[in-house]
């Protein structure tokens, strides 16, 4: 039932039918992604979306937490990253807030160096609320990719801080071959490999 109230409510924001994949994993949890390829997107992007970011029915909190994040370009790794990020935020139980960074593997998208996302309400309110018919509603929430220095930026800074980064430096944010911005300063390359393969080694063990 809430994955056809997406679809409509997706599809009035975005202007056409998505394509629509049903996940689920080994441990039963179940999460429905929508695509909509650049071509076939009003906005310009490919544009992707959650169905079952966070808990629905007679436990679940007052409101539900719906992800989506438009990139350039968009193709399987990203929608695999996409659902792996929207997953985590399911299995932690909770409904994240703007800010929010989620944390990733050490590699979200496949073939790029971006670590984790940042969630945030979008202040031209890009999908609005969704209302549903027993009185809760569903917020929606950009998630944005960040390298693992703006992630570690943000410590003992505001999420907001960064964003201001990328307003002053015109960050396109939904350009998976950006840079790092000039003001944060990159991490040591030799480092980060190292320690990449330590922490796959800690979690293969």
């Amino acid at each position: 039932m809430i994955v056809e109230q997406l679809r409509k409510h997706y599809t009035q924001v975005v202007g056409t039918e998505p394509a629509y994949r049903a996940l689920r994993t080994r441990d039963g949890h179940a999460l429905g992604v929508f695509e909509w390829s650049a071509g076939t997107s009003r906005l310009g992007v490919h544009f992707y979306a959650s169905a079952g970011a966070s808990q629905y029915g007679p436990d679940a909190l007052q409101h539900a937490v719906e992800l989506f994040v438009g990139v350039r370009p968009g193709d399987e790794a990203v929608l695999e990253g996409f659902a792996d990020m929207a997953l985590s935020v399911l299995k932690s139980g909770t409904v994240p807030r703007h800010g929010v960074f989620v944390a990733g593997d050490w590699k979200v998208i496949k073939g790029r160096d971006f670590t984790g996302c940042v969630l945030t309400e979008r202040p031209d309110d890009l999908i609005p609320q969704l209302d549903l018919p027993d009185g809760r509603h569903v917020v929606f929430l950009d998630a944005l990719p960040v390298f693992r220095e703006e992630a570690e930026y943000r410590h003992g800074n505001r999420a907001d801080e960064l964003f201001d980064i990328w307003e002053a430096e015109r960050v396109k944010s939904w350009d998976l071959d950006r840079a790092l911005p000039a003001e944060i300063e990159p991490r040591n390359k030799g480092l980060s490999a190292w320690l990449g393969r330590s922490l796959g080694n800690v979690r293969r063990g």
